[in-house]
């Protein structure tokens, strides 16, 4: 598939889903504010019943002209708080009843919490919170006199009442519901949780919100597949272009080698001679060395990597390192100057494999450097850790590509431009090895334009 093709792909999905996100959250919201409206009708409406129904009990009991027109009237002192006037006497027990009653006829579902104003201490009292659960019966007037006594006709109508219980000595229980200057004899609402009532209403919204988040969760992760493909598929055709190139080249060579030797005319020129056989036999080296890295690195996925832990002095074998390295670079100008402040630094570890991966930091050090290479390796104590840091001087690596040269057959982005030859395995190898031995490597760049590879070691205990 065309990157233009993905890239189109990738928009139109993401338009998509953050249209059907939109639409989502306007029909919930929708349907919240219209629950919001439905709660508070259904709430006004009930209070106003219960307060209609005291006020007609009262009146049958003192036998009085009812008083529902002088109250019922309803006040929303906050979001989930309600004061309603009754402008007569209440009774705790009759007004718990009416409220459950109420509550329960329009299916709210609801904990609550209720109180009633005492203008002698003037404040809420009789608070109690109250489960949508059960109807308590009617209560008996007789039962409980725990009324409040605020006028003539209150000390009237407690004559209906048990006197024994009037004066029994009772305390109210004082809640602490907020009170209202606005009216005398009133009782509150008040509901902790008004959530009980929106998930009853919209459990379907909630399943399909949960529907579309699995939806948008598979979609991210459809992306992220078809992303991670086409850079699989870009990273694998560039690893093949490499490979094509790298083989073709000694294969080359060695055939125009072979060629000139196979002429009856070679013999007669012994210098012209050596230097092909010479040529056949670097090549021949060449080639055997890709194949041997190739094999390396199928060894290393295959199987798990067995590590033969040493003791090893990292000053002395840093140097050992840089010594066999020299040796191995066929006479090429470079320059690698060792410093350290650690003494008798000891660890454990294996020596083949610690051995290439600092081959592998200071062969791409020279591989990508375009005047003449200078290397700075540094020992240093820090903490717990043994930092050695390979600094040099080439190219440098970009910000964006730091994390990525440890994946394998990477290679920072050059254009149509291939001068520095190699697989993009180098750096995997180090990686692992690194991983293996429970250490950590990580890039940044230097005053020199150049990369600093640290490594950290754990000392051991």
């Amino acid at each position: 598939m065309k990157r233009s093709s993905i890239g189109f792909l990738i928009i139109i999905g993401t338009v998509s889903v953050l249209g059907i996100l939109l639409i989502q959250f306007f029909f919930l919201k929708n349907s919240y504010d219209l629950n919001e409206k439905q709660f508070h009708q259904l709430t006004t409406s009930a209070l106003r019943s219960v307060a209609t129904q005291i006020n007609e009990y009262n009146a049958r009991v003192l036998n009085r002209p009812s008083k529902t027109m002088q109250g019922g009237q309803v006040e929303q002192i906050s979001n989930n708080y309600y004061v309603v006037n009754v402008n007569d006497v209440i009774d705790p027990g009759l007004l718990e009843h009416f409220l459950t009653a109420e509550f329960k006829k329009r299916n709210l579902n609801v904990t609550y919490e209720y109180g009633i104003y005492d203008c002698n201490s003037k404040r809420m009292v009789h608070g109690s919170a109250m489960m949508q659960d059960s109807i308590n019966p009617i209560p008996k007037i007789l039962k409980d006199t725990d009324s409040i006594r605020c006028s003539v006709e209150e000390i009237m109508f407690e004559k209906h009442y048990n006197k024994a219980d009037i004066n029994s000595g009772k305390k109210k229980k004082v809640c602490n519901l907020p009170t209202c200057e606005k009216f005398t004899y009133y009782f509150g609402v008040h509901f902790p949780d008004r959530s009980q009532f929106y998930n009853s209403r919209l459990m379907v919204w909630y399943f399909l919100n949960g529907i579309l988040f699995f939806v948008v969760i598979f979609f991210g992760y459809a992306l992220y597949v078809i992303i991670k493909q086409r850079q699989l598929s870009e990273i694998q055709k560039n690893f093949i272009n490499n490979l094509t190139h790298e083989f073709k080249t000694p294969i080359a060579s060695i055939e125009l080698a072979a060629k000139v030797l196979a002429s009856p005319k070679i013999c007669e020129q012994p210098d012209r001679l050596a230097e092909y056989v010479r040529i056949v036999g670097q090549q021949n080296k060449r080639l055997s060395a890709h194949v041997e890295k190739l094999l390396q690195m199928a060894t290393i996925e295959k199987t798990k990597l067995h590590l033969n832990l040493e003791q090893i002095e990292l000053n002395q074998f840093i140097h050992e390192s840089v010594h066999e390295f020299r040796n191995s670079q066929n006479g090429r100008i470079y320059s690698v100057v060792i410093e350290s402040t650690v003494v008798n630094a000891t660890i454990r570890a294996d020596q083949l494999h610690f051995s290439n991966l600092v081959f592998n930091i200071l062969d791409n050090a020279i591989k990508y450097c375009k005047t003449d290479p200078e290397i700075l390796i540094k020992l240093e104590e820090r903490e717990n850790y043994y930092h050695i840091s390979f600094e040099d001087n080439g190219i440098g690596i970009p910000k964006d590509c730091r994390k990525k040269i440890f994946n394998r057959f990477f290679r920072v982005p050059t254009g149509n431009v291939h001068d520095v030859k190699g697989f993009g395995l180098g750096l995997d190898y180090v990686r692992k090895i690194v991983q293996r031995h429970g250490w950590q490597i990580n890039v940044t760049d230097n005053s020199r334009k150049g990369s600093t590879f640290i490594l950290k070691i754990k000392k051991p205990v």
